[in-house]
């Protein structure tokens, strides 16, 4: 966000590619390109002789020079070496121990043959320092803040392994935020008008996937629930199509593919761009300049044909939705919106396999950016934006997300013993207050209201009428659509108003407010009268 004195951004720094952005002077997030035109930068380094290369450039260099290329630093940082770690970035830059046990990526590109030895802060300081240079580059001013996106997952270490390279590359840092956050920001969901929202962010990247439940309310927003996964990711996707077009190079001309490690990188960098055109096409091409003994390639791939190559790929990604989901306590019908980012999430099929798991009135969104790589980057220039305007706090350095206290237990008003019309839902943000109106019959001058927290339950069968039977309760005029969702599991609180003899335009408004020490107030009103009765339920 730029004022008169301050320029502030927002950066998704991911483990395979970066993303830059500020919110322009149409009050709109713009992506920021980098020297080489394009929006999104690959998170690499290399180095040949003397020279370092970085985003696209080092990326290039994986064919010709995997041994001096680093890649995947960013979920290194904070983390002590591990075999396993090594073995992960095999086909890179080598990983070593240092005596203090940390991991070090090992450089042996200079002519002299001195080594070079770069920790994952090192290398982390180097390419935060190359964005900063983009940014302002860009903009033709200094950066004077930054908010930027961690995963969920990140344990306290790697948010300080962070805010230290930041610090060392020159990138004052505003707020970290966690990117299901800056997501669920981008998409609208921390905007006071957006109303209340249980919402699953389900981001895939090129490393991994993340799949998070976020309650919003009233412009607060809160993670639930999350788990990463790195079963599907962009890279699975791809292994798949290097698979497919290595087995016809093969049969083609007889000529081993796989066992060729150069080959496989020219292939993989090739089917990126194939992947990437499915998303809005039928047919991709796929061509590489002599990709082993000196064979050109040339093919294509349709999209049905693309689909079900990948088919059996998208499982983890739908088991760790549904795990997520039930681990928070909600049933699949209780989420309110699907909200994609991450790069490989524009694959068609992946969005119609997340979108069969749920019902036709959950929405599935990907329209918070031109690209879905681009999602979080707004959303932290949304973020920095309210930081600019002081609304938000930026006073904790490293916030490990939007993230405030919530209610425990779903609370409304009880329409019989086994439904609960919810007023404010489990997990809600705190504070919150929501108000609901209830008709009385006819004639009546007592309005009874029972308060009790609930749970959700598995929606009933279309075949049972129940509904026609709860439609003759009192409570049954409160405008929520979520009551047959819902059971009481506890009655904390019984009130009566005393009234005129109602008729047809008689409202009763009940309103719940909890505060931030959790305590639950509930006021019933009738407007015209003026009567009004409170209840006060300590938490």
């Amino acid at each position: 966000m730029s004022t008169a004195a301050k320029t502030y951004i927002g950066l998704s720094l991911g483990n395979h590619n970066s993303v830059i952005a500020i919110i322009n002077k149409d009050h709109r997030a713009e992506v920021i390109a980098n020297e080489d035109g394009e929006h999104k930068t690959p998170t690499y380094i290399a180095f040949s002789g003397e020279e370092e290369y970085h985003g696209s450039q080092a990326k290039h260099q994986i064919v010709r020079n995997a041994q001096n290329t680093v890649a995947g630093f960013r979920d290194i940082l904070g983390k002590a070496y591990s075999a396993s770690m090594a073995e992960q970035h095999a086909g890179f830059a080598a990983i070593e121990a240092e005596a203090d046990g940390s991991a070090v990526f090992v450089i042996r590109a200079s002519e002299s043959g001195a080594e070079l030895r770069l920790t994952a802060h090192d290398a982390t300081v180097r390419y935060l320092a190359r964005l900063r240079t983009t940014a302002e580059d860009y903009l033709g001013r200094k950066i004077d803040g930054a908010v930027l996106a961690v995963p969920v997952w990140f344990t306290e270490a790697q948010r300080s392994s962070i805010g230290a390279a930041c610090a060392d590359a020159g990138l004052p840092l505003l707020q970290l935020v966690t990117e299901p956050a800056a997501a669920a920001l981008q998409y609208g969901l921390g905007r006071e008008s957006a109303g209340d929202s249980v919402a699953l962010v389900v981001d895939v990247g090129g490393t991994g996937s993340d799949v998070s439940l976020v309650a919003a309310t009233g412009g607060l927003v809160s993670v639930v629930s999350s788990a990463h996964t790195t079963a599907v990711s962009g890279e699975v996707i791809d292994d798949v199509l290097v698979r497919h077009f290595a087995g016809e190079f093969t049969r083609a001309n007889g000529v081993d593919v796989m066992g060729n490690a150069r080959a496989v990188r020219k292939l993989r960098q090739a089917v990126e761009g194939t992947k990437r055109t499915l998303s809005s096409a039928t047919t991709a091409p796929c061509a590489v300049e002599s990709l082993a003994d000196g064979i050109d390639f040339n093919s294509s791939v349709n999209r049905t044909r693309f689909d079900i190559l990948c088919a059996r790929t998208y499982a983890p990604l739908l088991e760790t939705i549904e795990k997520v989901v039930g681990d928070a306590g909600y049933a699949l019908s209780q989420v309110d919106q699907v909200l994609l980012c991450g790069g490989a999430a524009r694959v068609r099929k992946l969005q119609s396999r997340v979108a069969s798991l749920f019902p036709e009135s959950t929405a599935v969104r990907d329209d918070a950016a031109e690209e879905l790589d681009e999602v979080i980057a707004a959303g932290c220039a949304e973020q920095a934006a309210l930081i600019a305007q002081g609304v938000a706090d930026p006073s904790v350095q490293a916030a490990a997300d939007l993230k405030v206290d919530v209610l425990a237990h779903a609370v409304g008003l009880q329409i019989d013993a086994d439904g609960l019309a919810p007023v404010l839902r489990k997990d809600t943000p705190l504070p919150a207050s929501r108000s609901v109106r209830v008709a009385l019959p006819k004639g009546e001058t007592r309005a009874y209201i029972a308060v009790s927290e609930g749970e959700p339950v598995p929606p009933k069968p279309e075949s049972e009428d129940d509904d026609e039977e709860a439609e003759a309760e009192e409570e049954e005029d409160v405008e929520e659509d979520a009551a047959p969702l819902y059971r009481p599991t506890r009655l904390l609180a019984e009130m009566v108003l005393e009234l005129d003899a109602a008729d047809e335009d008689t409202r009763v408004e009940v309103t719940f407010f909890v505060g931030t020490d959790k305590k639950l107030t509930v006021t019933a009103a009738e407007p015209v009268s003026g009567r009004t009765v409170t209840a006060v339920i300590p938490q």
